[in-house]
């Protein structure tokens, strides 16, 4: 069997804030929890962490991910696997999200790059790059509103406002 040709998701989105708050924004998890989903995130390699939100019709609402690479204000990478509703079909293989900070005049470039997507099929593939360009273009925009000096402070979108429910999440995870 012909193993796929690699299909790798880029984005880059330039932001006028400087790679500390960037870095937060990317990096606590309250802040991941408004523009991506609730999680138990830590920048530190090794660190294995989940999403969670309730399942809905793209899969079990579980993201499992572990830190690869932690390299404070410059590069992120974790490992990531979907879990199916459908405990009988085989584990996907994981997939690799890289986001690399690189200074600018007058903020910092963000650089993600989802690696492993042919791993999937065509309409999360093409999901996951629409998604990844809203997350970048309009979330992770509206947090960066809410970082200040590397802290940042929750509030930016609120519970009620985010794409994803959470009914059936544990506390610990809902932020």
């Amino acid at each position: 069997m012909v193993a796929p040709k690699p299909i790798v998701i880029r984005k880059k989105r330039f932001y006028p804030h400087p790679p500390e708050d960037v870095w937060a924004a990317i990096t606590d998890p309250y802040a991941i929890a408004e523009w991506m989903e609730p999680n138990d995130h830590q920048p530190v390699v090794g660190h294995k962490f989940q999403f969670r939100c309730d399942p809905g019709m793209c899969g079990a609402g579980i993201t499992e991910c572990e830190v690869l690479e932690a390299e404070p204000q410059r590069r992120l990478v974790w490992s990531w696997v979907s879990v199916s509703k459908d405990e009988t079909r085989q584990r996907p293989l994981p997939m690799t999200i890289a986001w690399t900070l690189t200074p600018q005049e007058g903020g910092t470039l963000l650089t993600l790059e989802h690696s492993g997507a042919e791993n999937t099929d065509w309409l999360t593939r093409n999901m996951m790059r629409v998604g990844w360009g809203y997350m970048m273009k309009k979330m992770i925009s509206r947090v960066l509103t809410h970082c200040d000096a590397g802290e940042f402070r929750p509030g930016a979108i609120p519970l009620q406002k985010r794409y994803y429910t959470c009914k059936t999440i544990p506390d610990n995870y809902v932020r």
